[in-house]
């Protein structure tokens, strides 16, 4: 589990469960550079508006979703208030992403009492990664678990974040033929494909004889009605047997590797998967 931190002016998950940004382009970073069940710190600015108790202090952290929002259209107009919008009269944090849980420190230490060295000036835009000693540090602090609003968000963020739940890679099970009261022929037409979750850069690399029937498949455990992202397929190769689609399978896993996260699903680039897969075909 990777934890992140990043400079706030308060905390409140019961009104704001959310993690927000100035920036389309910081906020996708963190999506882009972390997993699901990855952890998010927020400690308060040392000037106003964070109230001056807060300044400087670790005030909790929260469990980091999968699904980007605008932020305006989950935080409602009463609890948003003057200091949310700067001279101009725009929001100063239109882009975010829905948290999955929360939890406030108890007590709220000083950041430096904790961590190692002060933030770097851009945590107060960003998120920033924490290496080892300090991940730790913070893990080992006493925290209390905040009950976040079960809105209509949030039940689409917990769903999504079991779909996509990380865990060790498999290489998946080799095709075997076998004899039974049907049997089963490895030296069938078959195909390697990569299905993409949504828009997102989630890809699932698998083989299947018939990839119509493999798509519905994968679909039927994530609820349209919960769920606004389905698989798609994107990408597929036809070869003359099972063996050799599984072979493909694995040669485009190999070349991900720094991606995957659980099964035969990685993240990466569209372009970063097209180049695996034409690797993949050429091998």
């Amino acid at each position: 589990m990777k934890v992140f931190i990043t400079r706030v002016w308060g905390f409140g998950p019961e009104r704001w469960p959310v993690i927000t940004f100035g920036l389309e382009g910081n906020r996708d970073s963190l999506l882009q550079d972390s997993l699901p069940g990855d952890r998010i710190v927020f400690v308060g600015t040392l000037r106003e508006p964070t109230p001056e108790p807060l300044r400087g202090r670790l005030l909790g952290m929260a469990e980091i979703g999968r699904i980007a929002v605008d932020t305006l259209d989950v935080i409602g107009d009463d609890f948003r208030g003057p200091n949310d919008y700067d001279e101009a009269g725009h929001f100063r944090w239109p882009k975010a992403i829905l948290m999955v849980r929360a939890w406030r420190f108890m007590p709220q230490p000083m950041l430096l009492d904790v961590l190692a060295e002060q933030l770097p000036y851009h945590a107060t835009s960003q998120a920033v990664l924490l290496q080892g000693g300090d991940a730790d540090a913070i893990m080992s602090l006493n925290a209390e678990e905040v009950e976040i609003p079960a809105s209509e968000a949030l039940v689409k963020a917990r769903l999504l974040d079991k779909a996509l739940n990380s865990g060790r890679p498999t290489t998946g099970p080799e095709p075997k033929s076998w004899e039974g009261s049907t049997g089963r022929d490895v030296n069938r037409t078959a195909f390697t494909y990569a299905f993409r979750f949504g828009r997102t850069d989630i890809w699932k690399i698998g083989h299947a004889v018939d990839v119509k029937e493999r798509l519905k498949q994968v679909n039927c455990h994530i609820p349209p009605e919960a769920v606004p992202e389905r698989w798609n397929a994107k990408f597929q190769q036809a070869w003359d047997s099972e063996t050799d689609a599984y072979a493909m399978e694995q040669r485009v896993l190999q070349t991900l590797a720094a991606g995957r996260t659980d099964g035969e699903r990685v993240r990466c680039t569209e372009a970063e998967l097209w180049t695996a897969w034409l690797g993949g075909i050429g091998a």
